[in-house]
């Protein structure tokens, strides 16, 4: 029995698939032209000096007791250290440092990358330098850690495959004065990359909100919303005058431990829409003031408030257009306007009315 398709059969099969795949094509076209340009670049950038700056903070608070918190076979021996290490499965440069020369280079190394970070000096180099040494002194002493440590190891990996550079950064001005070729613009290959990137950490973060919602959810203080008042107990956690007036205001204590639940849990649903999306980032900025601000993790905060910010890059453009527009014109009125010389028929008039 032959099973072979007739050919009026065969076209029928090659209409019928057409059609359905006539809804998939405009959204795939959509798709591609989407890919095809690096998005989010003002976002990318705001992120990328966040990391640099809680960097810097972290060099800096702890400058003066560098070599008590950081310096091997100090605070534990270096076999302790060793095996601390191997339980964690990571590794710290700072392990090598067995000369104070050694230790100084690598922390004040560190720094400068840092700096480089902020400022957008260096591209993707710097950033590498950045991740691999801030990666060392965490390594170094995790107890100093406030969780934001967490996200920098995440998000400085995905850093180096976007274009992180092309704003908020002193790179095309260093360029232009050294006489160096601008950087060219991105091609097709390198914008996918880009936004591949980009679409990593928004999936990251939503995964971070709707993880911590539903541990929260399970438990008893939350579900009964006393669980801001134990937190806010935590001496860590104390803002001494201030504290005791929130802890005393038992309402907004209830309120704010439902919204925090509320919001972890329903923010990656928000973000999907452009009316609530900036709504929802909004509301977690609010959350994550108050966290830097009650609790002290300032390190934490900024970097989720950065990380926040990927889903409304075209506010954040023109809330920086908007700065920069009223910096300009803030500096053009502090500058002495100079004083326009007399034209020949206006000093031959003034002649005259003194003759």
């Amino acid at each position: 029995m032959d099973h072979a398709l007739s050919a009026p059969s065969i076209a029928v099969l090659r209409h019928r698939l057409a059609r359905l795949a006539d809804p998939v094509r405009p959204r795939a076209r959509t798709l591609l032209d989407w890919m095809s340009q690096p998005r989010a670049l003002t976002s990318i950038a705001f992120l990328r000096v966040i990391v640099g700056v809680c960097g810097i903070g972290f060099y800096l608070a702890d400058h003066a007791n560098r070599h008590l918190l950081f310096a091997p076979g100090i605070l534990e021996s270096e076999s302790v250290m060793n095996e601390r290490l191997g339980l964690m499965g990571s590794a710290t440069l700072y392990s090598l440092a067995h000369s104070p020369a050694v230790f100084e280079l690598l922390y004040h190394a560190g720094l400068l990358a840092a700096i480089a970070v902020t400022f957008g000096v260096g591209g993707r180099v710097a950033v590498a330098i950045h991740y691999v040494l801030i990666w060392s002194v965490y390594a170094a002493n995790p107890l100093l850690l406030d969780g934001g440590d967490n996200l920098v190891m995440i998000l400085g990996i995905l850093l180096l495959f976007t274009r992180c550079t092309d704003r908020l950064s002193l790179g095309p001005l260093l360029r232009r004065r050294l006489g160096l070729a601008a950087r060219r613009p991105a091609g097709v290959i390198a914008a996918g990359v880009h936004n591949a990137a980009l679409l990593t950490m928004a999936g990251q973060i939503c995964i971070v909100y709707l993880m911590a919602g539903l541990y929260k959810v399970q438990g008893r203080l939350w579900q009964d919303g006393t669980a801001l008042y134990y937190v806010l107990r935590v001496p860590e956690f104390t803002w001494p005058g201030v504290t005791e007036y929130v802890l005393a205001t038992e309402w907004l204590l209830v309120i704010g431990a439902y919204a925090t639940v509320w919001l972890s849990i329903y923010f990656p649903l928000l973000v999907l829409f452009r009316p609530t999306r900036l709504l929802a980032v909004v509301a977690m900025t609010g959350f994550h003031l108050s966290i830097a601000v009650l609790m002290g993790l300032t390190s934490f905060a900024l970097i989720m408030i950065a990380c926040d910010l990927l889903f409304v890059n075209s506010h954040l453009e023109r809330l920086v257009t908007r700065i920069r527009s009223g910096v300009t014109t803030l500096a053009r009125r502090r500058l002495p306007t100079p004083e326009r010389p007399p034209r020949p028929a206006e000093s031959a008039l003034s002649l005259a009315k003194e003759g």
